[in-house]
């Protein structure tokens, strides 16, 4: 982390720091009934027994997957359909449809989870934003029905624009909310950081730089992980690897943190010689209004996330603006090793640098505790299912950027030309 250096005065400032607008519970609190879609590595170590312990604001009404036997590379020991059921006191299905043919469970759902492989998420987006606006507008002025969908959206532009327009009419119709589990957007980090660029002491972004290093070496040099190395069967979706798997996380942040737009990528990537997935991109990302955004990732960082001690993620962000310079990077195993600081220049002394630091907050990034009540954003998909109005920090318009700027990140690298 940069310090405030010693070639110009500086003052630090905590209070000026705006404060960011965050949800707001209802004012009649009632029990969400949530159903979780994929019984995979991640729904049976994070989603359901998060859910599950969320006794107090929500149930888990149903655990839907197509195999009787979910089954993950990353973890051998999942447990079976039947298992979750009794396990989690809550009626399982094998499909969509066997849940949503038993109108005693779907008619009572305020929210689903969708997690299963991207290659569905287009399909299964659209078959719930279906059924959540017959309900909403049938004769029994059914309630919304909102969605939290994992990252990313989808892995093809064309799915992601049509799921976004679908989306966009739905919320419209007030029918209910389309979050993304991008979870460092929800971060309190994150909302500091996007109420400073909207307040406008950064003045035009001109320029942002982004670096992610992770310890991924044994996820991407694994045979075995065929879902995390290779396209998927669907034929439209354009390579895999280190882009697809953990550049959403990076460019979610941006994008919702600075609001730019991108138009053309160049990019630049290597690949694993035991899987062929790539591991390292470094990208040019030009946006609209003449910003320039550098993404550089690797998965080349030695270590293992889930050692003990863990090697964490390295995280370096910085904002240019005409008028000031937004900081952010650490370990996303240490809140201690960062926090968000903002340089501003004085235009009637060019010595002069205002410093603003938010040491209070330190640094966080993603949350991946699989322990507790949650992450952030599970957390607030909990509020919009009471009832309540959530803070959005990934819609269908952000996962849309995502989509649009990984994709073109894989068609630059096949063509060596700016996409």
């Amino acid at each position: 982390h940069r310090g405030t250096g010693s070639s110009a005065p500086s003052a630090s400032h905590p209070s000026t720091m705006p404060a960011p607008s965050g949800s707001t519970a209802p004012a009649t609190r009632r029990k969400a009934n949530i159903a979780v879609i994929g019984a995979g590595w991640w729904s049976q170590g994070w989603h359901i027994p998060q859910i599950s312990r969320n006794k107090d604001r929500c149930n888990l009404v149903a655990i839907v997957d197509s195999s009787p036997r979910p089954h993950s590379s990353l973890n051998p020991d999942l447990e079976s359909l039947e298992d979750l059921g009794a396990k989690y006191s809550c009626p399982v299905y094998s499909s969509i449809n066997d849940l949503l043919a038993d109108g005693a469970v779907a008619s009572t759902m305020d929210g689903v989870i969708i997690c299963t492989p991207h290659i569905t998420h287009h399909k299964i987006g659209l078959q719930f934003l279906e059924y959540g606006t017959k309900r909403a507008n049938g004769d029994d002025g059914g309630k919304p029905l909102h969605i939290l969908m994992e990252k990313p959206m989808t892995t093809c532009v064309e799915e992601a624009k049509s799921l976004h327009e679908v989306v966009s009419e739905y919320e419209k119709g007030g029918n209910g909310t389309f979050l993304i589990n991008h979870s460092a957007n929800y971060r309190e980090q994150t909302k500091a950081a996007q109420s400073l660029v909207m307040s406008g002491k950064l003045g035009r972004i001109r320029l942002i730089t982004a670096i992610f290093a992770s310890p991924l070496t044994w996820l991407f040099d694994n045979k075995a992980n065929k879902g995390w190395n290779e396209p998927d069967d669907s034929g439209k979706m354009i390579g895999n690897g280190l882009a697809w798997g953990q550049a959403s996380h990076m460019l979610a942040w941006i994008y919702h943190v600075s609001n730019v737009t991108p138009s053309q990528v160049y990019c630049q990537m290597s690949h694993s010689e035991v899987t062929g997935a790539d591991v390292s991109h470094s990208a040019t990302i030009t946006c609209e209004d003449g910003v320039v955004f550098s993404l550089t990732g690797t998965s080349l960082l030695p270590g293992y996330e889930h050692s003990k001690p863990p090697v964490g993620k390295r995280i370096a962000i910085e904002i240019y603006g005409t008028e000031g310079t937004l900081i952010y990077g650490g370990d996303d195993q240490d809140p201690t090793s960062g926090y968000l600081e903002l340089r501003i220049a004085d235009a009637s002394n060019l010595g002069q640098v205002e410093v603003i630091e938010r040491k209070d907050l330190g640094f966080h990034f993603e949350n991946g505790e699989g322990s507790g009540m949650g992450p952030e954003s599970l957390l607030e998909f909990v509020t919009v299912c009471e009832g309540g109005r959530p803070y959005v920090g990934a819609n269908s318009t952000l996962g849309v950027k995502a989509v649009q700027t990984i994709e073109a990140m894989y068609r630059s690298n096949a063509s060596g030309k700016a996409e």
